[in-house]
């Protein structure tokens, strides 16, 4: 980590004062309210505390009418309805909104996940003719997909079967041929807010079919119980967190945190949620929704509907054991392919691609789009992962700052076998034959492509002495933070450090202790182990990161996540430095640390450095190319050396082209 900052401008005083009288405010909240341009007691307080004036109509939709009409006659005639969803978090949720509202009215409602490896995402014709055979289904509503189903629908409709289309995602050019599409931003559409999560889509429609069309009046008028579900899609499917999104997600978190369903009850207790803490976004982001991915990720998404929908509290235990199971599968397995993958994308021959086309043999489908993410921060560049199935290269991209990756790539969609997403993220298939083919015609279309991190925006710069759980507390009254309403960044200079240490069984994860206005707090950085090294022994610190609590056996403390960091000397040398290191240098060293093995080099390292004549900063980031060609790793203090099975030159790391090869 070394960043830009980009010092945002600081709030006017006068705006912040007026906040801070008029609603009894603090100055850490107005200050952070003028900041984000809210300067007026009015917009203030509807930011502050949303309220049932700021949702819409449903009616607004267009369509709306249609799909009530349609779906109510199905109700009370008896027909079957499928309810056909997707299996991430957002369809989910989806799906249990749908359901559980047609089954308050007595409705005959089938629920179906797809599975991510036999049905992949949206409309699937041989999927529809099963499930229409096997349930006597005469009409079918989508959640969370549809709008780019419209040859399956097309088909559905011959085989005269209904379908209503409720959806979010990027419109296509021909809409499906359904009885009624109810999308947010529908090109003959007017409704106000673009930005709903397919969650938030589906709540629209049930409440306009539970309400009979009619406007409602109150916030008794709707079906509050489905907020919750609604706050989890809208979070974990990163839609903007403004407008009507706010309400729902400020409302369904509160709901999650006083009055949770069974299953989401459990499944906190097995994320070791202290029972004591509030339920925040990042509760959803980084417990709840993880897990509920993690099921889709590699199987039957259908335990994730089972366990929203239970209200039976032992068989939510059940259920969530088994998807806490899952999720620790999920990490194995994105961990080994990261290591695996990680070596292709600091390979010599990924060195000049714009878009990097990593390919294994045997890596899981599921977490290809968690390791492509993972990867765009160690290349600063956008990735796209893919593992052999039946002759094709199927996986996932994910693109860096703000490239349109699937724009780049639609360029050449006639050599893909399958091709869909967005600007951050998409799905792809290349057959075997090709993959070099594509690669190379990327690497032409991308050779004046550049990519460059975005500086980190910073809102305030301030004083140790000023964190306190106050100055927390203060912070707090903006929740909820996600899209559209980013938690803000402190930054903290030449920080004295009490301890800096590695945790974790691999010794990949970073935290320092120093001193806040009322106490010791945390900083941490995951999954750094280059920082691990770069902090040893290091008594000072910059720093910039998100202010967040953390509950442990009993104890609260503050903590900063951190977002970047740099310690005296070091690494501001390291950066504007080019080292003059011969080959023969490495193998030498790499010969030291193979006979060392047994020793805790991190913790003897004054005496390293003094036998092998090298400077503090010269020795980690040699250590740090060896640990991007994998011929080495930390584990418990000590540096091992490991097995190559092919041979790999020093200038495929990017630390070693980046320090040494100047």
């Amino acid at each position: 980590m070394s960043r830009k900052w980009q010092v945002m401008a600081q709030p006017d005083a006068a705006a912040s004062q007026r906040l801070q009288n008029d609603l009894g405010l603090g100055p850490v909240t107005a200050g952070f309210l003028v900041q984000k341009g809210l300067k007026t007691v009015k917009e203030a307080q509807a930011f502050l505390n949303p309220s049932f004036e700021q949702l819409h109509d449903p009616a607004d939709f267009y369509q709306m009418t249609e799909a009530v009409e349609r779906i109510q006659e199905a109700v009370f005639s008896g027909e079957t309805i499928l309810v056909y969803g997707d299996y991430d978090v957002d369809g989910l949720t989806s799906t249990t909104i749908m359901t559980e509202a047609l089954l308050s009215l007595g409705a005959d409602v089938h629920p179906y996940v797809p599975n991510r490896f036999t049905d992949g995402y949206g409309p699937n014709q041989a999927t529809y003719a099963r499930l229409i055979d096997e349930t006597g289904a005469t009409l079918i509503i989508t959640v969370d997909n549809g709008v780019s189903g419209k040859a399956a629908i097309d088909w559905a409709k011959a085989q005269g079967v209904d379908v209503v289309v409720t959806d979010h995602h990027a419109l296509p050019d021909e809409l499906p041929d359904a009885v009624a599409v109810i999308h947010p931003r529908h090109p003959e559409g007017h409704y106000p807010f673009g930005d709903l999560s397919g969650a938030g889509v589906a709540f629209k429609v049930a409440q306009a079919v539970l309400q009979d069309g009619m406007p409602a009046e109150s916030l008794t008028d709707l079906p509050t119980e489905f907020f919750d579900l609604v706050a989890m899609g809208a979070i974990a499917d990163v839609v903007s967190l403004t407008d009507e999104n706010r309400a729902f997600v400020t409302w369904g978190l509160k709901e999650i945190e006083t009055n949770p369903r069974p299953g989401l009850q459990a499944l906190l207790k097995s994320a070791k949620q202290p029972k004591d803490a509030a339920v925040l976004s990042e509760t959803v982001g980084f417990k709840i929704a993880p897990r509920l991915n993690a099921i889709g990720r590699l199987g039957d998404a259908s335990l994730g509907l089972d366990l929203l929908k239970t209200k039976d509290e032992e068989e939510a235990k059940s259920l969530a054991k088994q998807i806490e199971e899952l999720n620790n599968q999920r990490r194995e397995l994105a961990d080994r392919v990261f290591d695996e993958a990680k070596e292709q994308a600091l390979s010599a021959e990924m060195a000049a691609a714009p878009v990097l086309l990593i390919a294994g043999e045997d890596w899981h489908q599921g977490i290809l789009g968690i390791v492509a993410a993972r990867l765009t921060a160690v290349v600063a560049k956008p990735v796209v992962v893919m593992t052999h199935v039946d002759g094709l290269y199927k996986g996932s991209g994910r693109s860096y700052g703000d490239f349109d990756l699937h724009a780049f790539m639609a360029d050449f969609q006639e050599d893909y076998e399958s091709f869909g997403g967005h600007a951050g993220a998409l799905g792809i298939a290349i057959a075997e034959e090709k993959l070099d083919q594509v690669r190379a015609e990327l690497r032409e279309a991308g050779g004046k492509l550049a990519f460059e991190e975005a500086p980190l925006a910073v809102n305030l710069v301030m004083d140790p002495a000023m964190l306190t759980k106050d100055f927390y507390d203060q912070l707090a009254v903006l929740e909820p933070f996600g899209e559209g309403n980013a938690q803000p960044v402190v930054g903290l200079k030449d920080v004295p450090l009490n301890e800096a240490k590695a945790l974790g069984s691999e010794k990949k994860h970073l935290k320092l202790l120093f001193n806040g206005g009322r106490g010791p707090v945390e900083a941490l950085a995951f999954n750094q182990p280059e920082l691990v090294l770069a902090a040893e022994g290091s008594k000072q610190a910059t720093m910039a990161g998100t202010v967040g609590v953390n509950h442990f056996a009993g104890r609260t403390r503050l903590q900063l996540m951190l977002e970047d960091v740099s310690f005296a000397k070091k690494q501001a040398t390291a950066a504007s430095a080019t080292f003059k290191r011969s080959k023969q240098d490495f193998a030498n060293l790499y010969k030291y640390l193979y006979k060392e093995q047994e020793r805790a080099i991190v913790s003897d390292l004054p005496a390293v450095l003094i036998e092998l004549s090298i400077d503090e900063t010269e020795f980690k980031l040699m250590i740090q190319v060896f640990l991007d060609l994998g011929f080495v790793k930390m584990e418990d203090g000590h540096v091992r050396c490991l097995q190559q099975k092919q041979k790999r030159a020093l200038d495929e790391s990017i630390t070693y082209r980046r320090y040494f090869a100047g």
